[in-house]
């Protein structure tokens, strides 16, 4: 039997614009415009980031060790759940600067790993559509997504360690599958670099 599905492409975008969107929308709600509700929002972001960039981020590597429905969509759908990503640090931007205001205008630390961070994000995103890629060639796309990739994957891997004792609960398990998606990444490796001999 065929599975069909219309949650593919753009549909997938869109979706996570409106969620992550109306996610935020509620924090701010419920919670008023100020720090407290900044900061929330800024952490519901980082997570729903992150959900995001895993999906993208092991699709290759599940569809080299499984074949199977779930694994061929998610390979299909991979640059779309990378630009899904990059709306919901839209949003994480949004709420940032949101803190700023919050907190009267005190001017934040400057984050030399954030701003790198966003620039990557930008990068990606652009090349993320094939005119870009193109003009950039094969070999440069592929450097700039692969650094980027596991740039994010060290930056939430960190970021959500230091956060454990804070939420067990809610930071343990996206740690937990941050580090089997690193084990699923490697494995591919290994084994591409096993099947010329």
């Amino acid at each position: 039997m065929k599975h069909t599905t219309t949650f593919q492409g753009w549909n997938i975008v869109g979706l996570s614009t409106l969620t992550i969107g109306a996610m935020v929308a509620v924090i701010w709600l419920f919670y008023g415009i100020d720090e407290q509700a900044m900061r929330m929002a800024i952490r519901a972001t980082a997570r729903t980031s992150c959900i995001l960039f895993l999906g993208a981020f092991v699709a290759s590597s599940l569809g080299a060790n499984w074949s199977n429905y779930f694994t061929t969509w998610l390979l299909k759908n991979r640059r779309y759940l990378g630009i899904s990503m990059a709306v919901s640090h839209i949003y994480h931007a949004i709420a940032l600067i949101g803190l700023w205001f919050a907190t009267s205008g005190v001017t934040p630390k400057f984050d030399p790993g954030g701003t790198f961070g966003y620039l990557l994000l930008i990068a990606m995103t652009i090349t993320s559509f094939d005119r870009p890629a193109a003009l950039i060639g094969q070999r440069a796309w592929k450097i700039l997504h692969t650094t980027g990739m596991h740039f994010f994957w060290l930056a939430f891997t960190l970021e959500f360690s230091l956060r454990i004792q804070q939420s067990m609960l809610i930071y343990l398990p996206l740690v937990i599958l941050l580090v089997l998606a690193i084990m699923l990444r490697l494995s591919k490796s290994r084994m591409q670099r096993k099947l010329p001999s």
